[in-house]
């Protein structure tokens, strides 16, 4: 067919693309190229002159667009839109049914549970269990109970939250549903660990490490090896070498995929193991080139940590 003759592009069309390349991106690890693709769907989308274009595709495109734009946004450190963003999707006036609703309030629990707000997901799984109960969405159920277990557990209720994320996560894996897996079994580890079961979770972590290897599921691999680079100094404090082993392959991650926020979390674990290790001075290398490139004007604890950190100790 001649370019003459070529058919022009569908918006719903170019917008889909857009939308699937940038979360098969985000899901690989490649979160830059996921950002601009997610960011050339919204684009599309807004300069579209005739809003029915898009009135019969079965998805609100603009509200799960950036649904999955703030779980990108986030991680690179651009913690303030990412926020909005989110925000933004679960009050979307077109996310009235159930479907879309129940997705809206996962997507917002676990970006919640991802950034470490953890206050108001107790009322959002709720809601999400109660939609998917009675509009029989198991793989929501599954969802919304593993969800619902972590903001149990971080209200509070240790025990009876981790036996519900125990729950949520084995009716995932029931339901063939291996998206986000490493963010369910990272919270199960990390959970377990705090109830004194340290070998448990580092099990579910070198599984995790391996499976993402197998599946090419990315995302989440800084986190993966941070937390465990945390989880084994606690489990034996005396074996620094192993715990500063993870920590550092974490910070590699972080710095190959620009992920800034997770580059400063795995910076603030080995600034911490430098100080219970007698290696304060190193602190300032490894946290204020972090520090340099990201906004320090955004409301991040992680942020706030690092500064005090910094400051010169008498």
């Amino acid at each position: 067919m001649s370019a003459a003759n070529r058919r022009p592009e569908s918006p719903v069309a170019a917008v889909v693309a857009h939308w699937t390349s940038g979360v098969t991106c985000w899901f690989g690890g490649d979160y830059l190229n996921a950002r601009v693709h997610l960011e050339q769907a919204l684009a599309i989308y807004g300069a579209e002159p005739d809003p029915a274009t898009f009135k019969a595709t079965t998805l609100d495109l603009p509200s799960v667009i950036i649904r999955f734009l703030a779980l990108v946004l986030w991680p690179l450190g651009k913690i303030d839109r990412s926020r909005r963003l989110a925000e933004e999707a679960v009050s979307a006036p077109g996310e009235k049914r159930a479907l879309a609703q129940v997705n809206a309030l996962v997507h917002k629990a676990v970006f919640d549970g991802l950034c470490g707000m953890h206050p108001r997901m107790l009322q959002q799984t709720e809601t999400i269990l109660s939609l998917a109960r009675e509009h029989t969405m198991p793989l929501y159920v599954a969802a919304g109970t593993h969800l619902n277990g972590l903001a149990k557990w971080h209200a509070g209720d240790r025990v009876g939250g981790l036996a519900e994320m125990r729950r949520g996560w084995a009716l995932l894996h029931e339901n063939d549903c291996y998206l986000c897996e490493p963010f369910w079994g990272m919270q199960v580890a990390v959970a377990n660990a705090e109830t004194g079961q340290l070998e448990v979770a580092l099990e579910i972590l070198r599984e995790l490490i391996g499976w993402a290897e197998q599946t090419g599921q990315h995302w989440l691999d800084a986190e993966l090896h941070r937390v465990r680079g945390e989880l084994l100094l606690r489990s034996d404090p005396q074996n620094v070498s192993a715990a500063e082993d993870a920590f550092n392959r974490a910070l590699e991650i972080a710095r190959s995929q620009q992920t800034k926020t997770f580059e400063l979390r795995g910076a603030l674990g080995l600034a911490r193991l430098y100080i219970t290790d007698g290696r304060a001075a190193a602190v300032s290398e490894v946290l204020a080139p972090v520090l340099v490139d990201i906004d320090m004007g955004q409301d991040l604890p992680e942020i706030e940590e690092a500064e005090k950190l910094l400051k010169p100790r008498h």
